[in-house]
């Protein structure tokens, strides 16, 4: 049985190394030399490509890599120890780590001949309060394992975790196409990671009481403190609402993807779909066997218990519906070389996080085969099943020349590629 003494045993911090070797650890990464940005350009570099390919490992590993961390670190030190040298050399260091960053990300989006936004870019570009929390975690076990005698693995953990480079890359692409709510929305994260990594690592340096530069008096202490707690609730509320925006959206697609595969006939599919909360619509584009207009009031009638009070169910049919002319119609209205048949006019952040990934998809198929000269993809919903994988994704693919694509080739790639068993493909 556990006496008093040996619970206080357990808490004590055995490992904790001296003020001294913190410090240094601490100093470890304000290196403001060519070295330490040579390894910053390959880090984003590699996170650039991850992020252009969709590839998640590529990603990971750019963020073992990098060394964004420290400058931020070194402003929560010097913030909590009230050393103006430090938060000075910190954040001089982190301007030009921000400005190598974008300058190179930005050429790289410029200079790859894959455009398309992936799904990756997309994810980092709408912040929520899950991410605030992430960048506060992580940069209190990353201040924590600086000041153990052996950090171990959380340093490389808490690089993985806090996503520094990620959204970084993101503003580049933002830059080089143009695209201000890209930029904003990866820049925005990337503040909300780096503020909230210097917040965690100032609370952490008071609560190891590490030394203080000067002495401050306690009211000048106070108004710090202060200054500290009305600065993150101000930088939190965009992400709070922003998050809070994203679990109405999600749970609204849920609700009507229930209503589609519940209630819908089997014999039809759906091949657009789209909320519209100012009107209170529920708008459906159907193909295959006809719904009549007893049909559609029943359904109507059924939307209250979906989610949908106040909902009216509007319905467009067409048995001569050509599905290759829809899908290029709404390929043009969204000015986008691959478009997914599923839109939602409210934005939700997985059906974007969908298009863009089919349009990345896409722009890998004409890398891979040049003859390729343009390509569709659709997702077309039957109701027979409500398991996504059973969907049946419809590609269509021009070529020029003479028939020289392997369909099957392409089509395991694409299975690979999307998850999706169910794949009707044409090559014209």
């Amino acid at each position: 049985m556990y006496t008093v003494d040996d619970i206080k045993e357990i808490y004590k911090f055995k490992n904790r190394a001296s003020d001294e070797e913190i410090i240094q650890n601490i100093n470890d990464g304000l290196n403001l030399d060519i070295s330490n940005f040579a390894i910053l350009i390959c880090a984003i570099l590699i996170a650039s490509i991850g992020l252009n390919m969709n590839s998640v490992a590529v990603i990971i590993g750019a963020m073992l890599i990098s060394p964004l961390m420290g400058a931020i670190i070194g402003i929560g030190y010097g913030i909590g120890t009230y050393n103006t040298d430090y938060i000075k050399k910190s954040f001089v260091l982190l301007i030009f780590e921000i400005a190598i960053s974008l300058a190179t990300a930005t050429l790289y989006f410029l200079l790859t001949p894959v455009k398309g936004a992936s799904a990756e870019i997309i994810s980092r570009t709408t912040p929520t309060i899950f991410d605030v929390v992430i960048a506060f975690v992580g940069g209190t076990a990353g201040m924590i394992g600086l000041s153990r005698k052996r950090p171990g693995n959380v340093l490389p953990g808490v690089a993985i975790a806090t996503a520094l480079m990620p959204p970084l890359c993101t503003a580049g692409y933002g830059i080089a196409h143009l695209n201000i709510k890209i930029f904003l929305g990866a820049g925005y994260l990337f503040f909300i990671n780096s503020f909230f990594i210097a917040v965690s690592t100032f609370l952490v340096v008071k609560a190891l009481k590490l030394p203080k530069k000067t002495f401050i008096d306690k009211k000048r202490e106070k108004n710090i403190k202060r200054l500290t707690i009305i600065l993150s609730i101000l930088v939190m509320i965009p992400s709070v609402i922003s998050a809070a925006t994203m679990v109405t959206q999600t749970v609204n697609d849920q609700n009507l993807n229930n209503f589609i595969n519940t209630q819908i006939n089997k014999n039809s599919y759906v091949l657009n779909k789209s909320i519209n909360k100012a009107n209170k619509e529920i708008n459906l584009v159907i193909f295959g066997s006809e719904l009549t207009n007893d049909n559609i009031q029943d359904l109507d009638s059924k939307l209250q218990y979906y989610g949908f009070p106040g909902y009216k169910l509007k319905v467009t049919q067409d048995q001569s519906l050509n599905l290759v002319s829809y899908i290029e119609k709404l390929q043009q209205d969204k000015n986008n070389p691959v478009s997914s048949l599923d839109t939602n006019k409210d934005e939700n952040p997985s059906q974007s996080n969908t298009n863009s990934n089919f349009s990345s998809i896409g722009n890998q198929l004409k890398a891979l085969y040049p003859q390729i000269t343009d390509v569709v993809i659709g997702k077309g919903e039957h109701t027979l099943t409500t398991d996504n994988n059973d969907s049946t994704l419809l590609v269509f693919i021009s070529e020029k020349g003479n028939n020289s694509l392997n369909k099957d080739n392409i089509k395991k790639y694409l299975q690979e590629a999307t998850g999706y068993k169910n794949i009707i493909l044409t090559i014209a």
